[in-house]
């Protein structure tokens, strides 16, 4: 099949539109001259509008006109065109039939080549199926024509052993994080990385337990300065009580039930201390569980 053009020919085909160029450019030249150095003025605006009218008028003449060649140029290849695509639709239903066809065969040697992939997986694969399912091992260019079967085994067997190296390795190991690192390997396959896991959880565990410690130390010392601080308050106020002539009054509280060994004692006494102070002394007071409460006036 051979595509022949009988009309026009190579040297046949329009070559060059042919048209008074150089006339019309030389007259519109001369014309243009004279516009170009014109001078309006405002009585003459009117005459200025009606010039531009015309011009424009001229210009859209020259570009309609040549729009009209260019329908007509073009209108040949229209026809040719429609052709072509009748012709070429033809041979696409033949393509697509073929097409069809091929991409069946390779779909059917596609799927039997993996049946035979996962039979050889079967085969192999003992009692690690659970962790090393047949789609992690499977891939797409393992179905491909151009993927040798044994490439393909040798892989298969290769995974299959690092696996079973993996978790044989993962079974000695003794470490409160060993679910975190077989969760780790089964997810990579790789060893390195799940002892890596370990080392990272131990790092973060300590880091932690350095966390804890620090915040008891911080809270003993705050607890320690608190009872100091409480301690000089409640000594201040005791010295100036006894430099009063009222001495504090003490009186003995019914013994609680609960605890009939226990005494609880009630003491009345004036504090001198700045607001810091006092706040020190009510925190050492909450601290220690000890009860307070405002003196009743007349007492």
């Amino acid at each position: 099949m051979e595509l022949k053009i009988y009309n026009p020919q190579d040297n046949g085909f329009l070559q060059k539109i042919e048209w008074n160029y150089e006339e019309l450019k030389a007259e519109i030249s001369a014309a243009a001259k004279d516009y170009e150095m014109a001078v309006y003025t405002d009585d003459t605006v009117k005459a200025a509008k009606a010039d531009r009218a015309k011009l424009n008028k001229f210009v859209d003449a020259l570009k309609g006109r040549r729009t009209e060649i260019r329908k007509m140029l073009l209108s040949p290849d229209e026809q040719f065109g429609q052709e072509i695509n009748e012709i070429v639709g033809i041979v696409q239903r033949a393509i697509d039939n073929i097409d069809t066809q091929v991409k069946d065969y390779e779909f059917r040697q596609r799927e039997e080549k993996k049946a035979k992939i996962q039979e050889f997986y079967e085969e192999n694969i003992a009692d690690l199926a659970a962790f090393l399912p047949f789609d992690r091992v499977f891939k797409p260019q393992y179905a491909n024509a151009s993927t040798t079967m044994k490439s393909i085994k040798e892989e298969i067997v290769t995974l299959i052993q690092k696996v079973a190296e993996g978790l044989a390795i993962l079974n000695e190991v003794d470490s409160p994080y060993i679910s975190d690192m077989k969760a780790v390997f089964l997810r990579t396959y790789d060893i390195g990385t799940a002892m890596a896991e370990r080392n990272r959880l131990e790092q973060e565990e300590q880091r932690r337990k350095e966390y804890e410690a620090e915040r008891a130390r911080q809270k003993a010392e705050r607890d320690a300065r608190i009872k100091e601080q409480a301690g000089r308050v409640m000594q201040a106020g005791q010295k100036q009580t006894a430099d009063t002539t009222s001495a504090p009054k003490t009186k003995a509280a019914p013994q609680p039930t609960e605890q009939p060994t226990v005494k609880i004692y009630i003491m009345d006494f004036r504090v001198h201390a700045t607001q810091g102070q006092l706040n020190l002394l009510k925190d050492f007071l909450q601290t220690n569980n000890i009860r307070y409460e405002p003196v009743p006036k007349g007492e």
